[in-house]
Formats: C-alpha cells, structure tokens, sequence
C-alpha cells in the first residue's frame, strides 16, 4: 500500500513538471491574480529563507567540531540517565537493555513509574531480580534504582528521578527509545566545553515499515540536521525529553521540570535559553524512539506538542524581541519570533493552499510548486550526504515526492494548532499522550 502511493505521488508530481512546460502561463496582467502572486510570495518567503540559511550553515557543523579544542576531563564523571515511565511496558526494557549495553561507565539508570496500571512495574521488578543475580561481583556494571510512584505526571516523575540520582551529567530518555551504545559517551564528550549547560541529542524514528513511520522519520532527519546550524548559533530552545543532557547545576539553580506545564522538555529549554547558557547538539548522541504507529496517534502527540509550546511561548514572552544582556539576539529577534509565524501561517494554511492550486489553474504557472519540489529535493539530496546512520538510497529515491509528504504533517500541525487554541479558551488540561505501543 505504501509503495503504491509512492508510485502515485510520483505521478502527480510528473503531472505537475509536465503542465509548468508544455502549457504557456497567462500573462499576469490582472489586479487579481498579481494579488495572489504577491499574497504566495510574502506567505512563503520568511520561512523559505530561514530553511536556506540552515540547509547553508548546516555542514559547517562539523567543521567546527574538528576545530574545537578542549582539556580533557581529568575523572570520567557519574551519568545518571532517568527514565520517566507510565504504562510502558512493550518499551521499558528494551530500553534499559540499550543503556546497559553503554559503552560508557561510571553509569547509573534511575527509573521511575509514575502510576503504571500495566504490567511494567511486575515486569521492571522481574529483571531487577535477575540482574542482581547476574554477576554480583562485576564493578563495571551500572547501578539500576527503580521507584513506584503515584501518578502526578511526566514532569513530577523527572522530578523524583533528579533528587534520587547522584550524577554530575542528567541525562533523561524517555521509556519507548533504543539508546545507541555510544550516546552517552557522545553526550559527555559534548560537556568537555565548559560553557555547555545542556546537550539535545539526535532523535531518530525507530519504526518506518508504515507510511506514518516513514514522514516521521523523515521529519525527525530534517529538524535534527537543522539542529546542526542551532548548534552554531546557541539557537537551541527545545530539548526534547527523548534524549536530553543537563548538567546538575542547571536543576540546582534553575529548579526541576514544570508540573504544570504539558511540554516540561520545552519549558525547561526555554528557561535556560532564558538565563543565557550554552545548548550544545550532540549530534553523535544517536537515540531512536518509536513514533506513533496511526495518524490518530500522531495527531495526540503533536497536540500536546503544539499545546505545550504555545503554553511556554506565553510564560516566556518577554523573550521575543528582548534586548537583555544575557539572552541571545538571534533566539529573541529571529528564532522564537519565526516559529511563531509559522504557527500563524498554520493557521491560514488552508487558505494559503486553495490559494496556490488557484493562482496555478488560474494562470497556466506552476513556478511556485516546481520552487518547492525543488528546494525540498534539493533538502533531500544534502540529507542523503549527511545521513551516516540512515540509507542514502532513501533519501534519493523521496526526494522528489518529499513535497507530498510533508503535507500530511502539516495537515497534523494544523489539527493541533487548531485543538489547541480551542482547549486553551474552554481551560482544558492535557495529561501524557498515549497510544497502542508496537515496540521496535
């Protein structure tokens, strides 16, 4: 099924090509359709230009990585990695496995069930059992604490696991994610400049047999490989609870996670963005996490996403536009600032996209759509040169329907923007998004 609507998608897209160059355009010689030429230009400029200068910037990443010289640490320092749970048990595990496969050590893992009614809490009690059995004499192996708790939240849990940890580096994964046996080592690695207060490591899709998956992981490629040009600029203001480094001293002076706020990852991002520290990407930090499965669960993910970033946007609105010392001019006056107008644009999107497929019939020009295919595949192709934990072929062969596809996560974003507008005026919480795990 998938495949065949690749094999459509092409189509349409050789439809497209073919109509820019065997149909004449009209001249655009009346009011209403240069009105529209110069409603498309203006909707689709500001964002285009920040995604060029990105696609730009991006490679210089690691040119910079080689440049960068720091002392190295005289003591390998403690990690403690918390794993916030609630009724995870297809992932929980699998997940534990993973970091206990680390090839980093001193390394502690503090789990922490926050209310589970599944199986995780009798299945986490089983294999702590075993797994004192197991060599009980080895030094080396990591040290597992595992806590029950009443269910309070994401935020309460991450809470519980700080003040039980005893590390100098926090690192927070969530329970449904395949840690890479280098992450954590790549997470410390990033620590060696003083200045880093927090590392965001490289999310990627674990599961892509399904269409869903697939737009996903794809997603998931584009955002992290921007995060390259984040990265150089200290632009970072999302750290996502997937995969997420703090320093202790960050939760010493800044407090733990929100409670009340359903995207606790963002909120705390923005506050240390807020204080003016250094978020580095680490992107050899490799973290793979399971997607939704269902358009339906996609949707709940990003509407608490979308929800919770409007949430912050309005604690932290001081932020846009600031002129204060300590806070980044390039976050303040252009970043946050863009990712609101792209929350407005979502909002007029679907006057935007019957805009465009009229202005195209209207006029016989298909310039617009042929830009995008463009720029999306050109995305694509430096993807395929980056992806060093993902199949080149991949990538070149969606290059040129990648314009499609993206379509449905803009149908998804404009779902949650709009729902979430709507439950912020009816003052309606959200709690954990949840749907039917597969596992990995």
């Amino acid at each position: 099924m998938k495949f065949l609507l690749y094999g459509l998608l092409y189509l349409a897209t050789a439809g497209i090509i073919a109509s820019s160059l065997l149909l004449a355009p009209h001249p655009v010689d009346t009011f209403l359709l240069t009105l529209f030429r110069l409603v498309i230009l203006c909707f689709a400029s500001l964002l285009l230009v920040k995604y060029t200068f990105y696609m730009v910037l991006s490679p210089w990443f690691a040119s910079r990585e080689r440049k960068q010289k720091f002392a190295p640490p005289h003591r390998r320092p403690l990690i403690s990695v918390m794993i916030p749970a609630w009724n995870e048990e297809v992932g929980l595990l699998s997940t534990i496995k993973s970091l206990l496969a680390s090839t980093y050590r001193p390394l502690e893992l503090v789990v922490i069930n926050d209310g589970s009614t599944d199986k995780s809490d009798e299945m986490m009690r089983q294999f702590l059992r075993k797994y004192a059995l197991d060599s009980p004499t080895d030094v080396s192996k990591a040290s597992i604490s595992y806590y029950y708790q009443k269910n309070a939240g994401k935020g309460a849990a991450l809470n519980t696991a700080i003040a039980r940890s005893h590390g100098d580096i926090l690192v927070s994964i969530d329970a449904d994610c395949i840690v890479s046996e280098t992450a954590i080592a790549a997470f410390v690695e990033a620590f060696r400049d003083p200045n880093v207060a927090a590392a965001v490591g490289n999310v990627k899709i674990g599961n892509t047999k399904t269409l869903i998956g697939t737009i996903q992981a794809l997603e998931f490629a584009f955002s992290f490989y921007f995060k390259k040009a984040d990265g150089l600029l200290n632009t970072i203001y999302i750290i996502g609870g997937a995969a997420g480094a703090f320093r202790r001293e960050v939760f010493t002076l800044l407090g733990g996670y929100s409670t009340s706020n359903v995207t606790e990852d963002i909120e705390l991002s923005v506050r240390i963005q807020n204080q003016g520290w250094k978020i580095a990407y680490a992107h050899d930090a490799v973290v793979y996490t399971e997607g939704a499965t269902t358009l339906y669960g996609l949707m709940k993910q990003r509407l608490r996403w979308k929800r919770g970033r409007i949430q912050t946007f309005a604690q932290y609105r001081y932020l846009f536009f600031s002129w204060r010392r300590q806070q980044n001019k390039l976050l303040t006056w252009c970043v946050l600032p863009l990712a609101f107008f792209g929350d407005m644009q979502l909002a007029f999107e679907p006057f935007f996209i019957a805009l465009l497929f009229g202005f195209s019939w209207a006029s016989n020009d298909f310039s617009p759509f042929i830009s995008g295919i463009i720029i999306v595949s050109l995305m694509f192709f430096i993807q395929a040169l980056d992806a060093r934990h993902e199949q080149h072929w991949a990538y070149m062969l969606l290059a040129p329907i990648g314009w499609c596809l993206f379509y449905v996560t803009t149908f998804v974003e404009m779902y949650a923007l709009t729902k979430s507008i709507l439950l912020l005026i009816r003052k309606k919480e959200l709690k954990w998004q949840k749907w039917q795990r597969t596992g990995m």
